[in-house]
Order: C-alpha cells, then sequence, then structure tokens
C-alpha cells in the first residue's frame, strides 16, 4: 500500500520510470529475464532511473533485482481482478477511478483519488511510464482474456498520464479486429515506440499508420547478468567430474503439450515430441558428449507450461543408451542463473525464445524451433535468422535435417556472433540513455499532460 504522505510532489534526484508488464513470480524464466533486464537498462548507465514496476500481483511487497552486479530493492505497486482483493486494489475499481480521475481535472478529487487508490498515485508521481507485455503479449495469439488484462492496465496509465513508453517488444500478429483497434489505440498515445525486431517494427508502422518511424533495438535480454554456478544439479547426477561437451536442450512444454488448448494451438506442421526424440537421435550420431534438458519454465506436473515434466517424458521415450547420455537440469535456477547453465553448453537448441536469447546472447551457437514470427527477428538481430526453425512450416524430417546442418556449421559462427552479442548489448545500453534523456527532457518542459489529446488519424 502507499501511504498519504507519499502524495506530496516533492522532487527526486532522478528520473521516477514505472514499468508495466514484467512479472515478478512466474515460473517462465523468460519474462523475469525480461523484467530483469529492463529494471537493470533503466537503473544504470547515463541516465540512472528509480524504477517502480507496476503488475498483476497480490501484493505491493519490493522484489530485489541484480543490477550493476548487487541486488536492489525495486518497488512494486500491485492490482489483481480476484474477488478477495481490496476494493482499492482491484483492476476494474483502478480502471474506474483513472476514467473519473481524468473526466473531473479538479484538484481536491484527484487528490483523494490519489491518496485512496495506491496504482493511481504511484502512476502520478512516475515521470514516464512504459509497457513491455512480457515481451510478445501485445498481441492476441495467446487469447483475447490476456490481451485485455493488459490493456486495462496500460489503459490507466494513459488516462492519469496522457501518454506512455512501449518498451522492446513484439507487436501482432492480430487475429480479431478488436485487437488490433486497440492495439493501435494505445500505439498512437505512445510518443516512444520500441520494437525487437524488423517484422515487428513494420507491423507497429502499419498500426501507427501516421509516417512515424518506430526504432528497431535488440531484444533487452541481451543485457541480462550472468550468476554461474559451480556444480549444476543434474538428474541423475553425472559420475566424477569429467569434462566432456554438452549440447543444452530446451523443451518448451507449451509445444509438447499443444497449447493452452492442447489441441495444437499454434499450428505446428511438425510432431514436435517426436522431432525432439528423432533430433536427439541423430545428434547422439555425431556428439560425444553430454545432453542436458534445460527447462526455462517450471511449472508443476499437469500443468500445460511444464518444461521440467516434459523434460522428464523425453529423456524416458529415448532409447536406453543414448537416454544414459541425457541429464536433466533437476533445480529451479532463477533467470541469471539458468543463464549460466546455458553458458556451459557448447550448442543449443531452443523453443522458448528467451532460453535461445540465454544461448545467443553469450555466443554460444543455438537453433530455435520456433512456434511464432517473434524467434526469426530476434536471430536475425544477431545475423543468424538462417538459424530459425519454424515448426509451424517444416515437417518433423525436415527440422532434423536443418538442426543437422547447423550443428555442423556450429564452429563457423561462433566467433562472430559472440560479437554480435556484444554489439547488441552496447546498442540497448546507448539506445536506453538516450530513450531516458529524451524523456527526461520531456518531464522539464512539462510536468504532465493535463487535457486528453486526441491523436490525428
Amino acid at each position: 500500500m502507499v501511504s498519504d504522505s507519499h502524495d506530496s510532489r516533492v522532487s527526486r534526484p532522478g528520473l521516477a520510470v514505472g514499468v508495466l508488464g514484467t512479472p515478478i513470480s512466474s515460473g517462465n524464466r523468460g519474462v523475469l529475464a525480461l523484467g530483469s533486464s529492463l529494471v537493470g537498462l533503466c537503473s544504470s548507465g547515463a541516465t540512472s532511473a528509480d524504477v517502480t514496476l507496476f503488475l498483476g500481483h497480490n501484493e505491493s511487497k519490493p522484489v530485489r533485482m541484480l543490477v550493476e552486479g548487487e541486488y536492489r530493492e525495486i518497488g512494486v505497486v500491485h492490482c489483481r481482478m480476484s474477488p478477495r482483493s481490496r476494493w482499492t486494489e482491484h483492476l476494474l475499481w483502478i480502471l474506474g477511478m483513472s476514467i473519473l480521475y481524468r473526466c473531473l481535472p479538479v484538484e481536491l478529487i484527484r487528490r483523494r483519488i490519489r491518496r485512496s487508490t495506491p496504482w493511481i498515485g504511484a502512476l502520478d508521481r512516475m515521470d514516464v511510464v512504459g509497457d513491455v507485455r512480457g515481451g510478445d503479449s501485445f498481441s492476441d495469439i495467446y487469447g483475447m482474456r490476456r490481451f485485455l488484462h493488459g490493456f486495462a492496465m496500460a489503459w490507466t496509465v494513459l488516462l492519469i498520464k496522457g501518454q506512455m513508453v512501449q518498451f522492446p517488444q513484439t507487436y501482432g500478429p492480430f487475429r480479431r479486429r478488436l485487437a488490433r483497434f486497440l492495439a493501435k489505440f494505445l500505439l498512437k498515445r505512445s510518443p516512444t515506440v520500441l520494437a525487437r525486431d524488423a517484422t515487428s517494427r513494420k507491423v507497429a508502422e502499419s498500426l501507427l499508420g501516421d509516417g512515424r518511424k518506430v526504432r528497431e533495438t535488440p531484444d533487452v535480454a541481451f543485457s541480462l547478468p550472468i550468476v554461474h554456478q559451480e556444480v549444476v544439479e543434474l538428474e541423475p547426477s553425472p559420475e566424477g567430474h569429467a569434462d566432456v561437451p554438452v549440447i543444452g536442450i530446451n523443451v518448451n512444454g507449451l509445444m509438447y503439450n499443444g497449447g493452452y488448448t492442447r489441441s495444437n494451438m499454434f499450428g505446428l506442421t511438425l510432431e514436435y515430441p517426436q522431432f525432439l526424440q528423432k533430433m536427439i537421435e541423430r545428434l547422439a550420431d555425431e556428439h560425444v558428449g553430454e545432453f542436458w534438458l534445460v527447462p526455462h519454465t517450471f511449472a508443476a506436473d499437469g500443468n500445460v507450461e511444464s518444461d521440467n515434466e516434459c523434460s522428464r517424458k523425453l529423456r524416458m521415450a529415448l532409447p536406453e543408451e543414448i537416454r544414459k547420455r541425457v541429464r536433466i537440469v533437476d533445480r529451479e535456477y532463477d533467470q541469471h542463473e539458468i543463464k549460466g547453465v546455458i553458458g556451459r553448453c557448447d550448442f543449443f537448441v531452443g523453443s522458448r525464445m528467451h532460453a535461445c536469447i540465454g544461448a545467443l546472447s553469450q555466443g554460444i551457437p543455438c537453433v530455435g524451433v520456433a512456434y511464432s514470427m517473434k524467434f526469426r527477428g530476434v536471430f536475425e538481430s544477431v545475423g543468424v535468422e538462417e538459424w530459425v526453425v519454424d515448426a509451424r512450416q517444416k515437417g518433423t524430417n525436415e527440422a532434423v535435417k536443418a538442426v543437422m546442418d547447423c550443428y555442423s556449421q556450429r564452429e563457423e559462427i561462433r566467433g562472430e556472433l559472440g560479437r554480435a552479442a556484444e554489439r547488441a548489448r552496447t546498442e540497448l545500453r546507448f539506445a536506453f540513455d538516450e530513450i531516458l534523456d529524451l524523456e527526461s527532457s520531456r518531464v522539464s518542459c512539462s510536468h504532465g499532460i493535463e487535457e486528453w489529446e486526441e491523436p490525428r488519424e
């Protein structure tokens, strides 16, 4: 909860930046990597900012995040959709009060709204507020319910602040007219729009439709700090301490189970479980070391998202002789630690995009087995777009062959991939310094937009 005493307009030493769309308790290490990276980029560098996270969560307890080599307490302001939540924390109440706040520009009324509704009080104190939508949820690919929930949170920002920033993410695809209309509504009111790939940049520019250019940057997770583990917990445990080459494989539980609907939600052409088994069998003929199955989304057995459960199923489906060389990462490492685990691999095959970024950002040759358009753009940002195997377009045997072709070329790209990853980190640092400096200049010229300005179509 935000106390009444915080309602004063005391100037702060740095820019106050609010960030939406970065869960802090998900089993998905990708969205956690996104949030940690974004906080790091805003909190460090030439324009250091004081970051507050705005998110759907059950409490506003600060969260510890690794920034510039040390853990810091990052403020959290939460909203909920649960009927058990306090009414001042419920998203529908917050949305209603935000509309009232916009429509009644009377300071006495607004002050009472700020004091009674912590979300609005905290938003009002932010100099800049940006959204990242989990990286890939600015789309209805995961269903309209998730899209509308994200839209409602973003709309509260527009009602209170008048505008917002769109941090680097994927835009689209949109299957429904309503989703496309609401996406356009948000982008039109976002002076700064960043895309993490060329395809998304074009989608965002087409939605804007007014000649505005969208800036393209690498995915923010390229900047995620690494925490190395002296010993990686594996099941079964390795015998001795043999230093053998490792191929890492990330099994996507969502793809393995057919999506949330469990009926090939993403329209895959290949049989994903069969593909994984055949791929490992083929790689085992060429690779003399071990295979590590690296979950990137941890969930309980029976959960459609569980990479760890599907990794166990895959291992048990392999022939016994190959199974002896296959181990599963058996501890729920955080986003920094799992990146360190991936860093021990010599070659990587991933179906979670941020697991792939964990490899690419360390110069590890990586094949991305894609279920959506977002993979190609991220791989393109470091010059290896041909290393994406689109599971919606290739059959099982064709996909296995594509992986084997990449494996044979792994040493040819290793050096340049490492240099490209370093360039991506540098580009991100410069981009965020420029963006926050620009937003800081805007803040110094204006203390907020008090009148709703309809954009020109």
